[in-house]
């Protein structure tokens, strides 16, 4: 996932007063999106879970409506003049996207939680998730891009522009269709209800999925997997891009405290290796994507980026495979 340079010239040409304004928005934005989140349960682990062993994809239907939103209020943005869609490019769909893919999945279940699931959990008191996200930051550290390619010995990724760019009627349409199919479906099955202290899906993954594409439309990138590779490169120490992520962390606690789901506690010392050793492959995979499940998600379903797409496709895949061998060997009770 790249950056576009024009959008960062574009940052650095506003006035001062609207990036204040803008700054103000996205952040508080990020605190939505936060807490939304939480109140919702975003997790793939949790939506694989529900696969399995209830035979229901409600939670994957959340997720379809979010990404759908999002390219819908991109699309939008863009008709008014913005260009959302250039905000981040991608690459072709590679080896690489797809082994990261596979290695993000893997961490996801040794973890026991995918990205957004580790920052609710952390957010909740389960002070072990933040192994999972301290070795994230450590495997970015230790496999950047420079790195990682030269180990491999591969040539560098030509980006490519998101196929939506310039294409309003196509991201509306599709956004569009997606995003009533799935809402009609989660109506269907649950209507307006609210799970225990939480938000209903319909609106919770409504709020997300619409935060995140004003946010790109506001030329932001919010996904904190990102920003975790982006600070161990040493590229993203910017106060803005801090606060946004403090702003999403503030969220997601403040959804705990209202929800009452908030309790330390401090996790036995399996967790804790599990923590880690999932937190490291979480990490190399999104090194290679490059991307964490919620850059794939909210960033690369909506963008139609082609390496995104394939490593989401990778990663859902191998963690419904884990989880289902897990279940055959581990039956439930057992």
């Amino acid at each position: 996932m790249y950056d576009n340079l024009s959008t960062r010239l574009h940052r650095l040409q506003q006035p001062l007063h609207l990036r204040r304004v803008i700054l103000v928005l996205t952040t508080a934005l990020m605190f939505l999106i936060g807490y939304a989140s939480q109140r919702a349960g975003v997790c793939m682990v949790r939506a694989m879970r529900e696969v399995i062993e209830k035979r229901r994809v409600h939670r994957l239907a959340g997720f379809a409506l979010a990404a759908a939103a999002a390219m819908v209020v991109m699309g939008l943005a863009e008709w008014l003049g913005a260009a959302p869609f250039m905000t981040l490019q991608g690459s072709a769909p590679d080896g690489l996207s797809v082994a990261g893919g596979v290695l993000f999945g893997l961490g996801s279940v040794l973890a026991g939680n995918c990205a957004m699931g580790l920052l609710s959990g952390l957010t909740q008191g389960e002070l072990w998730r933040a192994g999972s996200i301290a070795a994230m930051f450590v495997a970015a550290l230790l496999l950047g891009p420079e790195m990682s390619s030269a180990a491999l010995m591969l040539s560098a990724r030509a980006p490519v522009p998101s196929p939506l760019t310039g294409h309003v009627g196509l991201a509306l349409t599709l956004g569009g269709t997606v995003g009533a199919l799935a809402a009609t479906y989660i109506y269907r099955r649950l209507g307006w209800k609210r799970p225990k202290g939480g938000w209903s899906p319909l609106i919770a993954m409504g709020v997300i999925g619409t935060a995140s594409g004003l946010l790109f439309a506001a030329d932001r990138q919010w996904v904190y997997t990102s920003r975790i590779a982006e600070i161990a490169y040493g590229i993203s120490w910017a106060p803005g891009a801090l606060l946004g992520l403090a702003a999403l962390l503030a969220g997601m606690t403040g959804a705990t405290i209202i929800g009452r789901t908030f309790a330390w506690r401090a996790g036995s010392g399996k967790q804790w290796l599990r923590a880690v050793a999932g937190g490291l492959l979480m990490g190399a995979g999104a090194t290679l994507v490059p991307g964490g499940n919620d850059a794939m998600l909210f960033t690369g379903v909506p963008l139609l980026l082609p390496n995104l797409l394939a490593g989401y496709a990778s990663f859902a895949a191998t963690l419904a495979l884990a989880l289902l061998i897990r279940r055959q060997a581990v039956p439930p009770g057992a």
